[in-house]
Parts: C-alpha cells; sequence; structure tokens
C-alpha cells in the first residue's frame, strides 16, 4: 500500500509549507500572484480543502460538497485549525484503509456534471497529485520572492524516517 507512504509524504510537506509561509508578512502571503488561486493563502488553503473533500465527502461516495470562502481564513492561526481538522479526519480514514478498501469503486462528480467510478486507491493517487502539482506552483511563487521552499523528495523523506 504504497500510496499510504505518498499520503504520508504529502502530509508532513504541507506542515513544512505551512511553517515557511507563516514566516512571510500577511500582505505577502494574501497579495494576488495570478497563479490558480490568487495568493499563497489561497493556493495552501485549496491543498487543505482537497484534504477535507476527498475525506469527508469524495471518498465517502458523497458528490455534494461545501466551498470554502478563503477571507473568512485571516490568520495563520485560523489555518492551522482548519488543516488539523481535516488531517484528523484523513488519518482517522487512513489508519483504516485495508488493501480490499482500495479497490472499492466510488463516484466521482465531474466539472461537467458528470459521474466517472474510480477505485479508492485511484481516488487517492488523484489526491497525491492534485496536491504535488499546487505545492509546484508554491515552490516557484516562493522562488519568485527568493524564499526558499522547504521541499524533501520522496526519496530524502523515506531515508529520514528510516534513520538510513
Amino acid at each position: 500500500m504504497n500510496i499510504l507512504k505518498l499520503l504520508e509524504y504529502n502530509q508532513f510537506l504541507r506542515h513544512r509549507y505551512l511553517e515557511t509561509l507563516s514566516k512571510l508578512s500577511w500582505d505577502d502571503f494574501v497579495k494576488d500572484r495570478g497563479a490558480s488561486f490568487p495568493s499563497l493563502r489561497d493556493i495552501y488553503l485549496h491543498i487543505v480543502f482537497v484534504v477535507d473533500i476527498y475525506f469527508n465527502n469524495i471518498l465517502q461516495g458523497n458528490s455534494n460538497y461545501p466551498g470554502i470562502n478563503y477571507n473568512e481564513y485571516d490568520s495563520i492561526g485560523k489555518i492551522a485549525k482548519y488543516l488539523e481538522r481535516a488531517e484528523c479526519k484523513a488519518n482517522g480514514y487512513l489508519s483504516k484503509v485495508t488493501p480490499e478498501e482500495l479497490t472499492k469503486k466510488i463516484p466521482r462528480k465531474q466539472k461537467d456534471g458528470s459521474i466517472f467510478i474510480a477505485s479508492v486507491e485511484d481516488s487517492l493517487l488523484d489526491f497525491f497529485q492534485e496536491e504535488t502539482h499546487h505545492r509546484g506552483e508554491l515552490i516557484a511563487l516562493l522562488w519568485q520572492m527568493d524564499v526558499a521552499p522547504p521541499h524533501m523528495g520522496f526519496i530524502q523523506y523515506m531515508r529520514q524516517q528510516t534513520g538510513k
């Protein structure tokens, strides 16, 4: 179940990025930078929102999920609390994942309103890549600001976890 290792890695990086982002001025954090979501805050919140909707809606077979009002998150503390709530639910789900659960089929509502049936494992891989491409945006935007992103490659992460 290597997907679980990838999701642990994502969670590790989520916290490292929040730590780095929290060191920016609020003005830099919320400045419109013309990316997929206007600001670093909005990109990061989208990542957290995706954790929330995948584990609380999509993987439960519920294709009707709420939106998010980015402007309600007017402090790093509020973002950190949202992250904690979303990850707590996600970790509860992931702690019970079995090989059989990974093969379970769930409906996935598409942007055009159509429904696609996907396995839980394929949905988790989709979740992983969704976060990865938004993390790439954060990396590029931080570089443009002359801020070193806290990135760590997967193999480095695995070596750190095993102590080898």
